[in-house]
């Protein structure tokens, strides 16, 4: 998938977050707004379609704090290799 410079930036900044989130315990809320900053932005590739429902998935869990606290760096973690899988092309 063909990504602008622009968005292939801000993709990978969110990825490697993602990938490496800070331990905290504010981590729904940090990684709520970089979630909802990857769909927006992965919504105008339509090859991302899969993803982008999975992140939103995601980030419902996120916002309804359903995601157990031992789960979430993994759920986080497993997101950002989604995410990989577009920028990897």
């Amino acid at each position: 998938m063909k990504m602008r410079n622009d968005d292939l930036k801000k993709i990978t900044e969110i990825k490697q977050y993602l990938l490496d989130p800070p331990v905290s315990f504010k981590l729904y809320d940090y990684a709520q707004q970089y979630v909802k900053d990857a769909v927006s932005l992965l919504e105008n590739y339509p090859d991302a379609k899969n993803i982008t429902a999975a992140l939103q998935n995601l980030a419902e869990r996120l916002t309804s704090k359903s995601l157990p606290q031992d789960g979430l760096r993994n759920a986080l973690k497993q997101a950002g290799i989604q995410i990989s899988s577009l920028t990897n092309k």
